[in-house]
């Protein structure tokens, strides 16, 4: 469906004939964002975190408790390790069919299942269903986990896809919510506030990343707007979406980013 070309800026999506790979984050940069500094480079960051500050000042301890950050185990490697769990939780579906109405997400068994919210981002309705999902979640998941981190990737991925099932089964209450599309367009939202000029090929047509996400915002707009019935959950894309949208500007202001342009 989409895939981003290769040899491309992942802040401004330009072509690079001889990109720069960035020895902290392992990003490819283009010559005007190549410094780490003009990147953002969340490596260098945590680097520079890690270090022990020197300083011929008094340390406070609430200050080295505030400038302490955990750090998580084989970090820019979950967007991955999400994809192989939802598979092998499709295959199990497949052997195990009851599976699916135990971690299933509706607002009749909320109470009573209360994981349901977390499980039903890892299952999926049909094998193209967990295609389309996982292959969105191959391409844009890994890029935004280097560029924010991978405990800020997996606080986007899980509570967008919360949020998005939540407000599925509250808007319709007699409705189930099953699948990842809710965070996915949680990751969607967060790039492109950071990365709106990235270069996305479309069914085959090259478009920026803030063009394809208001492609889909209309898609899956319309039917709210109609009142169509095409048993997508739509209202948990729209929320996903928005939520991720605000968490990067958030992060984007946090981060004091200045080189992520809106040109349209």
């Amino acid at each position: 469906m989409f895939w981003m070309p290769d040899n491309r800026c992942d802040i401004c999506g330009a072509y690079e004939l001889l990109p720069f790979k960035c020895k902290y984050c392992g990003g490819t940069f283009c010559g005007a964002h190549r410094l780490p500094e003009s990147h953002n480079c969340s490596g260098l960051q945590m680097l520079r975190e890690r270090r022990p500050i020197e300083s011929k000042a008094p340390v406070r301890r609430k200050s080295v408790l505030k400038a302490s950050v955990f750090s998580l185990p084989y970090s820019g490697f979950y967007a991955y390790a999400i994809i192989a769990i939802t598979v092998i939780v499709y295959v199990l579906q497949l052997l195990f069919p009851k599976l699916t109405d135990v971690f299933i997400l509706s607002a009749s068994t909320l109470l009573s299942h209360p994981w349901s919210v977390v499980t039903s981002i890892f299952l999926h309705a049909s094998l193209m269903h967990l295609f389309f999902n996982m292959l969105a979640l191959f391409f844009f998941g890994p890029l935004l986990e280097r560029r924010i981190g991978s405990g800020r990737f997996l606080g986007i991925y899980f509570g967008t896809g919360i949020v998005a099932g939540l407000a599925q089964v509250l808007v319709f209450p007699g409705s189930a919510v099953l699948g990842a599309s809710g965070a996915i367009f949680g990751v969607l939202g967060v790039l492109t506030v950071l990365m709106p000029d990235l270069k996305v090929i479309l069914y085959f047509v090259p478009l920026k990343m803030v063009y394809v996400t208001i492609l889909f915002a209309v898609l899956d707009l319309y039917p709210v707007l109609t009142g169509t019935s095409d048993g997508v959950a739509h209202i948990a894309h729209l929320t996903g979406l928005a939520f991720g949208l605000a968490a990067g500007f958030y992060y984007r202001e946090k981060s004091k980013v200045r080189n992520a342009r809106w040109q349209i």
